[in-house]
């Protein structure tokens, strides 16, 4: 065992060593979580209090009622905003009461700042239109009470208190992504190295043995995993302020380490049957693209036709996304990710197997 651990660290430092390893495992990812979680626009995991703030240019009775049915919907509003830039405001006109006792048509303004149509945003217009319906209703109908008319529920669709966004929602998916790439770039390549190299030849008449350097080879893989994951994650967090908890970030970090055994696997198998490191590199770039695009890396798979969805989940990035989905957006219990996990572990004992098999040391 000591022997298998000592190989693994050799390699380990081989990969290292290697420059291009801290633009695929640092600088790129980065890149990727800035860029496509809308330049970090994301309230980092933590619940936003619905915050509007309220310019009532109208003195009448009934701009204060329209504002007494938005207290109602337990809104956080606010009347003096002293030169804040605000993110959401509703701006009620001066003629707000006289238009609506003359039944004429009046504008009420909501103004977002910039483009955050974000899920806060949408949720104020919501209530927005709830307390409009309200007024509308008792005023033109002269019912008091009309949600014995109409009533609308809204429910969150798990147990988060918000709406993932943002770089908290990318950060999983790019450090799958990045998995892929890191682990069957410079696993498979090193392996077809070694092998031109002579090196593992000399290695099989050693006390390792092909058993030793296969468990060797699969364990430098885990260090790159386990290497790739905390970069990206301290990286991402320093940079974006962002935080998933200690609980959730536990069991995301068990799932990530689980991905990773499939993918140590089958870059050992690739390394295998693929006899020249170009080979490898361009294999595992056009592998990797295609398991994170369809496995739903690249966006949510929500928004994907359903035979989409079904070629997700005969893939094992479909199943990774889907566990970390329901640990950090859904707040599920970790009980629910096992068939997760087993799916995950079957994929990994598959291509272990396969990785076995064509277990190639001699120079092709």
């Amino acid at each position: 065992m000591r022997g298998i651990i000592k190989f693994g660290l050799t390699e380990l430092k081989l990969v290292l060593k290697d420059k291009s390893f801290y633009f695929w495992a640092i600088v790129l990812p980065v890149f990727f979580v800035f860029i496509f979680s809308g330049l970090g626009n994301d309230s980092g995991g933590k619940e936003e209090k619905t915050v509007v703030y309220i310019k009532n240019l109208d003195k009448g009775e009934f701009s204060k009622e329209l504002i007494n049915n938005l207290k109602k919907e337990k809104l956080s509003l606010k009347f003096d905003k002293k030169g804040k830039k605000v993110s959401r405001e509703l701006i009620i006109p001066s003629d707000f009461s006289d238009k609506v006792k003359s039944r004429k048509k009046v504008v009420l303004k909501f103004k977002i700042k910039g483009s955050k149509l974000n899920s806060y945003a949408i949720q104020v217009k919501i209530s927005l239109y709830r307390a409009i319906y309200k007024f509308l209703i008792k005023r033109y109908l002269g019912i008091e009470k009309p949600d014995k008319i109409l009533s609308i529920k809204t429910e969150w669709a798990g147990r988060a208190s918000y709406i993932p966004s943002g770089v908290i929602h990318q950060m999983p998916a790019t450090i799958i992504t990045f998995l892929l790439f890191n682990l069957l770039i410079f696993g498979g390549t090193n392996f077809v190295k070694l092998r031109e190299r002579g090196m593992l030849e000399r290695f099989v008449i050693t006390p390792l043995g092909r058993k030793g350097m296969w468990f060797g080879l699969f364990l430098t893989n885990m260090f790159v995993a386990f290497i790739v994951i905390i970069m990206i994650i301290i990286t991402s967090s320093l940079l974006f302020s962002v935080s998933f908890g200690m609980i959730p970030l536990l069991n995301m970090l068990f799932v990530l380490i689980v991905f990773s055994t499939f993918v140590a696997a089958l870059s050992i198998y690739m390394g295998s049957v693929l006899k020249k490191a170009e080979a490898v590199t361009g294999v595992a770039v056009l592998l990797a693209n295609l398991l994170a695009a369809l496995g739903g890396c690249w966006w949510p798979i929500e928004i994907v036709p359903d035979f989409m969805k079904k070629i997700a989940m005969v893939l094992p990035t479909g199943w990774a996304m889907a566990a970390t989905d329901k640990l950090l957006f859904y707040k599920n219990p970790f009980s629910s990710i096992i068939p997760n996990l087993f799916i995950l572990i079957g994929f990994t004992i598959v291509f272990a197997l396969l990785s076995i098999k064509f277990f190639n040391i001699e120079k092709i």
